[in-house]
């Protein structure tokens, strides 16, 4: 245990004094804070931009000088925010006139039942041709249901009249938990990504310049590689608590400013639960890719080797990632994320991702956490007996029934 305590404060101090490690820490910390606190200081503008469609001009030109001026009055009441003017020319010098700025947008009658939304880039934020679409399509109504001989009063009672929708929601809202469990799950897997090729470039050194040779005659392989793994994991987890926590107390402190967003709402009000998961699945999901990722290097004789001993377990994670992320676009609980959520390489992820969107039983949480929790022991006591014969192992990286064999014979060795 004080081997193990030794190398775990090692390592874990190795990556804390790092500049880089650091520096990138700071600089994330920055971004947040300048991306949180931006409204505060541009008065809800920030956020008016996003959305699109403020303070425009637009333009309406129809048949007539006297459609033109009726239809602008009627579409400038469901357009608050941007100035509708009338305009009688022809559709070239409507063109023209877009182009030149003079008008953000034309909206040109064609027909009672068709126009044209003439602009000069279409915008993927742009909504005022839906609501133009919305305004023209009741006007329409009203003419028709007023030809009918209704009066005013009946025909705003047949226009206004809707249909309320009660939810009720039995398990998760996904549109209030895609947002949150998309970023947690991105930080997940840079977080394994990043940490474990530090892992396996860390073991790679010592072997290509010899020291691991010296660390295992003087350290027992399991305490070389659990305190490697769990030095690497802690650095990890606190700088994840650094950007986690900043960013939430960022948020508390501008919430005011973020009132009408509904999207930063549900990022930053996730049930505790939640974040508890986060780190169960996080600190699970490091720990086995990164046992993974320390085995592997340890066969590796030189640092070019890495890349090509690591892409298996790379494509692991790789694959994880991408079912679980087009799972969120459409069934949470279908039975390939069902399959994956008890599958230790996949769980950390696929099961998260059902925790935060689908329908999940508690024994089933249950069940995936043992299976992960036992595959993570296991697969650690594995890369500590890779991690020592791999160490007398140089040159061309060995086949997989040759580790095998190696492993055995190392065990029975061991045993006499």
């Amino acid at each position: 245990m004080k081997q193990f305590r030794h190398i775990f404060a090692f390592e874990y101090l190795s990556y804390a004094k790092n500049k880089a490690f650091v520096a990138t820490t700071v600089i994330l910390i920055l971004v947040m804070a300048v991306v949180l606190c931006f409204p505060r200081f541009s008065n809800g503008d920030f956020l008016s931009g996003l959305v699109g469609g403020e303070g425009r001009t637009v333009a309406v030109a129809g048949a007539s000088e006297a459609e033109s001026q009726e239809v602008a009055a009627y579409l400038q009441t469901v357009l608050p925010d941007d100035r509708v003017v009338a305009d009688t020319a022809d559709e070239a010098a409507l063109h023209e006139r877009v182009l030149s700025g003079e008008y953000d947008a034309v909206v040109r009658l064609v027909s009672p039942t068709q126009y044209q939304y003439i602009t000069e880039t279409a915008a993927m934020t742009d909504m005022t041709s839906v609501t133009v679409s919305e305004a023209l399509s009741a006007r329409l109504r009203s003419m028709q249901l007023s030809a009918y001989g209704l009066s005013e009063a009946q025909v705003t009672g047949v226009l206004t009249a809707a249909v309320t929708a009660v939810p009720v929601t039995l398990g998760n809202d996904q549109s209030q938990t895609f947002f949150y469990t998309y970023i947690l799950m991105f930080l997940l897997y840079m977080a394994v990504m990043m940490y474990g090729q530090l892992v396996a470039q860390s073991v790679a050194v010592e072997k290509s310049s010899r020291a691991m040779e010296l660390l295992i005659t003087s350290a027992k392989p399991t305490s070389l590689m659990f305190g490697k793994v769990l030095g690497a994991g802690a650095a990890g987890f606190t700088q994840l608590i650094l950007l986690l926590g900043s960013a939430f107390l960022l948020y508390r402190v501008n919430a005011e400013f973020w009132a009408d967003n509904a999207t930063m709402a549900s990022i930053f009000d996730m049930p505790l639960s939640i974040l508890l998961y986060t780190i169960l699945f996080f600190v699970l999901g490091f720990l086995l890719y990164a046992f993974l990722y320390g085995a592997l290097a340890s066969l590796a004789s030189r640092l070019e080797d890495i890349n090509t001993l690591v892409m298996p377990v790379t494509f692991l994670m790789l694959i994880a990632f991408l079912v679980s992320i087009f799972s969120m676009l459409g069934d949470v609980d279908s039975v390939l994320m069902r399959v994956a959520s008890f599958v230790p390489f996949t769980s950390p992820m696929a099961m998260f991702t059902r925790i935060c969107m689908g329908s999940v039983a508690p024994w089933e949480v249950v069940l995936s956490v043992a299976l992960l929790v036992g595959s993570t022991i296991g697969i650690g006591y594995l890369a500590a007996a890779i991690y020592r014969v791999g160490v007398l192992m140089y040159g061309k990286p060995p086949k997989f029934m040759t580790l095998v064999r190696a492993v055995q014979s190392d065990r029975a060795a061991r045993r006499r």
